[in-house]
């Protein structure tokens, strides 16, 4: 990590940009972590898989995995800082014919990109002493040149402490970078990936049917409602007034506040997905909650893991901060 007095134009900023996250505690990281390997395995066409670039990362990434596909739970909320260093590797493009040299190819290279997750419980940035992991993950966020922020709506309706935590990070963070005269323009470099999480919760879905924010792909065998991606923003905005905060109306400024209008895109996610019966076959409005109370206290997964726009923030951020890798190949899979 940089020393907290280096620049974001010194030396530091030279290594390879990474993908930050954050948000509230509980808002769903670590699972999404766990969903992202489920997510691109599940993607055969797009011909992507997501691998551990050190060992420390390989195990850890079985684990995420096992936990949701095999315990079919969660994982444990992050409470010690975590670092996962990983490699979305692609499938390569076809060999190209050199023009001067038409008969013979070039074997081209696979599409490489590295994810550097730094994970920490979500509501250190709440707590107003100084401490090291909080240095360390605002040391993160200034590095990162893609960034993911979590918002769990069941959380803010419960807890509503969401904003509280973002605008503590986005001051820390605009404080290292905005006070110089590298970024004249008052906004921060980043490209921002905003995820609404816990797509499958009933509240959220049926929220989201009722209020008319869902449609149907007719390309959907099993007919999944979905939030089309020019009303996920809108649908935000709908969650966040429907919070216990009254503040969580200002977060979709916030981050429009602090960000490039273009490097800001929604997604709504969903780790698990929701329950599709098999005898059914298709998304049933009166059966589809896929995670239940067990006997222990816990949380079980009742159905197949079906992860909903898990992989696709971590693919745009990736095609926005490393456009060249990926020349050959979309990343909409």
């Amino acid at each position: 990590m940089a020393d907290s007095d280096s620049t974001p134009g010194d030396g530091e900023r030279d290594r390879e940009p990474d993908i930050a996250m954050w948000g509230a505690s509980g808002s769903g990281k670590t699972a999404f972590l766990a969903a992202l390997s489920v997510a691109l395995n599940k993607a055969r066409d797009s011909g992507w898989r997501l691998i551990g670039e050190n060992a420390v990362s390989r195990t850890e990434l079985a684990k995420l995995r096992n936990t949701l596909l095999q315990a079919r739970t969660f994982p444990a909320p992050t409470e010690a800082l975590t670092h996962y260093s990983w490699l979305i590797l692609g499938p390569a493009p076809a060999p190209r014919r050199r023009w001067w040299w038409p008969w013979a190819t070039r074997t081209a290279k696979a599409p490489k990109v590295k994810l550097d997750f730094l994970d920490l419980r979500g509501d250190l940035f709440a707590e107003p002493e100084s401490n090291i992991d909080k240095k360390t993950l605002v040391d993160s966020l200034v590095q990162s040149r893609g960034l993911i922020y979590m918002f769990d709506p069941d959380r803010e309706a419960r807890v509503g402490d969401a904003f509280k935590h973002l605008d503590a990070a986005l001051h820390e963070v605009a404080g290292r970078m905005l006070t110089g005269d590298e970024y004249e323009d008052g906004k921060l470099p980043h490209y921002i990936a905003v995820c609404v999480t816990k797509f499958d919760d009933p509240k959220v879905l049926r929220t989201a049917m009722e209020r008319g924010y869902t449609e149907r792909d007719p390309r959907d065998d099993l007919r999944i409602p979905r939030v089309p991606e020019d009303r996920v923003r809108d649908f935000f905005r709908l969650l966040c007034r429907d919070a216990q905060d009254h503040n969580a109306e200002m977060i979709v400024d916030l981050i429009e506040a602090f960000f490039h209008a273009d490097r800001i895109r929604y997604f709504v996610t969903s780790s698990v997905g929701v329950f599709i019966d098999e005898d059914h076959g298709r998304f049933d409005p009166d059966d589809f909650l896929n995670v239940i109370d067990n006997a222990g206290g816990g949380l079980t997964i009742r159905g197949a893991v079906r992860p909903l726009n898990v992989m696709e923030p971590v693919i745009w951020l990736g095609s926005m901060i490393r456009p060249g890798a990926m020349r050959s190949r979309r990343w909409d899979g």
